[in-house]
């Protein structure tokens, strides 16, 4: 079997997911771009096969059979159409796109190069506890999908200035278009998607010289019938930061708890005998008994488990697990809730564009 060639794009976060890919037999690093210089040099130690480059459409040129998109949210869409028109087939970080025309312009590149797989790095779905609870609705124990919410808090203040105090594309990211690590999961587990979406924020009172919000909330509805809350907030005064997930079902619930307790999942199913409270139940964020090599992407071994579903759908030629319509599913609400709080909270409709 050849050994896929992968390309990484963004030696910052990149460098976690090249570490990834380092540890599967099929593939080796083969380059790395990125405009900084410093970086790139502290890439090219920790993996000396890779060729460097400062240009991407330089990268591209080698041949990749893989092009790992981990650079800035503004570099998404172009880089991603521009790798699965060199042949190469994409995993790319969140969020989707910053716009709907960008994300529609990704998901025409995919159709129109159907070898090539696209597949959303979205490794929050990839977590033991999301995972677990994607198997138990699986099975019926929640019952029918009633109510599910999710927040993402983490303060990021120091990445949204550079070191000569200019403000970085973080400053002026909607939160709620940072979604999908909350929204994601939320649909992963219960193969929902949103329809329709309202969202409100206030101004920035952390950081007045930022443009946007210091926090923003989305209320979804679903195509069953069901209702969606994200909130998501990036200049915070609450540490540490952490993800919080809770679903509601006709038969029972799942929810994480808030640090600083440690995570944990409790639950109330009500088909369970004599069960009459919430239970904790030991799920965290790795697959038990998982070595401390498969940890190395950073977020227990959520991004083991994602790389190694994207490779088995390029081997078996099979869409991946969160193609470009699952993405879509978890970015474009976010828009669409941005829009409607720039209209004071008027419902926009989703789109549909499967």
């Amino acid at each position: 079997m050849a050994r896929l060639r992968v390309g990484i794009a963004g030696a910052r976060r990149g460098a976690s997911l090249a570490s990834v890919f380092a540890l599967m037999p099929d593939c080796e690093i083969a380059a790395a771009c990125d405009p900084d210089a410093s970086r790139l040099e502290e890439f090219g130690i920790r993996f000396p096969g890779a060729a460097l480059y400062s240009d991407y459409p330089d990268m591209l040129e080698t041949g990749l059979d893989i092009a790992v998109i981990a650079s800035p949210v503004p570099m998404h869409c172009v880089q991603t159409v521009a790798a699965l028109e060199a042949g190469c087939h994409v995993l790319q970080e969140v969020t989707l796109g910053q716009t709907l025309e960008e994300c529609r312009d990704i998901l025409g590149a995919v159709l129109v190069h159907p070898r090539q797989k696209f597949m959303l790095a979205e490794n929050c779905c990839y977590w033991a506890h999301i995972l677990s609870w994607k198997g138990m609705y699986a099975q019926g124990l929640l019952g029918e999908f009633l109510y599910a919410e999710a927040e993402y808090i983490h303060d990021v203040r120091s990445l949204m200035r550079a070191e000569d105090g200019s403000l970085t594309w973080r400053a002026s990211l909607p939160p709620i278009h940072y979604c999908t690590h909350s929204l994601g999961p939320l649909l992963w587990v219960t193969g929902d998607r949103c329809v329709t979406a309202c969202g409100l924020a206030g101004p920035s009172r952390l950081e007045p010289d930022m443009s946007s919000p210091d926090m923003e909330v989305g209320i979804f509805s679903t195509a069953s019938g069901g209702v969606v809350k994200i909130l998501a907030g990036f200049r915070v005064v609450r540490e540490p930061s952490f993800h919080y997930y809770s679903i509601y079902g006709t038969r029972g619930c799942l929810e994480t708890v808030r640090p600083p307790k440690p995570l944990a999942t409790v639950s109330y199913l009500s088909q369970v005998p004599h069960l009459q409270n919430m239970i904790e139940m030991p799920l965290g964020y790795s697959m038990p008994g998982a070595s401390r090599d498969a940890e190395r992407g950073g977020h227990g071994t959520a991004e083991r488990d994602m790389v190694a579903a994207f490779l088995r759908s390029i081997w078996s030629d099979t869409d991946p697990p969160i193609d470009i319509y699952r993405a879509l599913d978890m970015a474009v609400p976010g828009l669409c809730a941005h829009e409607s709080a720039l209209q004071g909270g008027k419902p926009v409709d989703v789109p549909a564009w499967r």
